[in-house]
């Protein structure tokens, strides 16, 4: 489902200040992060709306305008966290991913927490109708910025447009709104009963290879996108096991495709975590631009004329499926 941002364990610590009612941050870093520069990145359009170099295990980066503003705290090209730029004196550490100190800061925090908790139940309807429904009740502040684009995220086409007809020209029109409208047009296009798109990727031996190779066209076909950095990926490898022994002998194969990462590390993920079914390598990002999904690790299944059966749901969402489809019981 939702892929979270990896903690921010590479900080030693991340605090916001103030210098009187003027967004202040200063930040601690460890010694690797020497002479770094930090962003704070607005979240919408991608514009950086203030900076600052690490110098001595510090930086400092105060933004005089204090208009509420979600933004990205990114350093070396990664999001560690989120900050609502707005007066006061917030404050990060490295086990959250959102600053705490300031009204709105305060809200997003909390927002996070109720978030995971549904995240952990692993059901997108609820996931989505919290989303919504925190949007809806935000909309009005930097935090609907957030909750709005990660509804756009895993929404079909149908309930993007309508809550786009609604929102802001400052949300609507913004280029992230754009691009994952666009993505929701990508998913439209490879929803449930349609066919699947080819793609190309590579063996484990760098030979072309394409998609439709892999395909059973006698049984049914478990896609599992992922990638060795991915810990979710990694995490539920051992239950997708138990998934390809339960059903590989009643015409279901599993086909891993290796997204947006380097072919060694892909093989030796392979190696270290005793992937027995075939994996793609080297698709990079050709699979997120054709069937338009935002993380991983992310499921597509496919019946034996290849078309989508379900896609985006967990493997144990799955299970129940294939038990209906393939007549399989359930293994104790």
């Amino acid at each position: 489902m939702r892929k979270r941002l990896g903690g921010l364990a590479a900080l030693s610590a991340l605090l916001l200040g103030s210098c009187g009612h003027s967004p202040k941050l200063e930040i601690s870093l460890p010694e690797k992060f020497e002479g770094q520069t930090v962003e704070l990145v607005n979240f919408l359009d991608s514009t950086v709306i203030a900076s600052g170099t690490v110098e001595n295990g510090l930086v400092e980066i105060v933004r005089p305008d204090s208009a509420p503003v979600f933004a990205s705290v990114v350093i070396d090209g990664r999001t560690r966290a989120f900050y609502i730029v707005e007066p006061g004196k917030a404050s990060l550490n490295d086990s959250i991913s959102s600053a705490t100190g300031t009204p709105l800061n305060d809200e997003f925090s909390r927002l996070m927490e109720r978030l995971d908790s549904v995240d952990s139940l692993d059901d997108m309807g609820l996931y989505l109708n919290f989303v919504a429904d925190t949007y809806n009740a935000t909309k009005e502040n930097p935090i609907g910025s957030y909750f709005g684009i990660e509804f756009m995220k895993y929404a079909d086409l149908a309930q993007i447009d309508s809550l786009l007809a609604e929102a802001s020209p400052e949300f609507a029109e913004a280029p992230k709104t754009r691009y994952y409208r666009n993505f929701a047009e990508l998913r439209d296009a490879t929803a449930p009963g349609k066919h699947y798109i080819d793609f190309e990727g590579e063996t484990a031996e760098g030979r072309p290879a394409k998609f439709s190779q892999y395909v059973n066209n006698k049984g049914f076909t478990l896609v599992d996108f992922w990638a060795s950095w991915c810990p979710y990926c990694i995490k539920e490898l051992p239950e997708l096991a138990a998934l390809n022994e339960k059903y590989r002998d009643k015409g279901v194969s599993v086909v891993g495709v290796a997204v947006r990462d380097v072919p060694d590390d892909s093989k030796a993920a392979v190696k270290k975590h005793d992937i027995t079914w075939p994996v793609i390598y080297n698709t990079q990002r050709r699979p997120y631009d054709i069937y338009g999904f935002s993380g991983i690790p992310h499921h597509i299944l496919l019946d034996p004329e290849g078309n989508i059966v379900s896609r985006g749901e967990s493997l144990r969402q799955i299970d129940a499926r294939l038990e209906e489809l393939t007549g399989a019981t359930a293994t104790h």
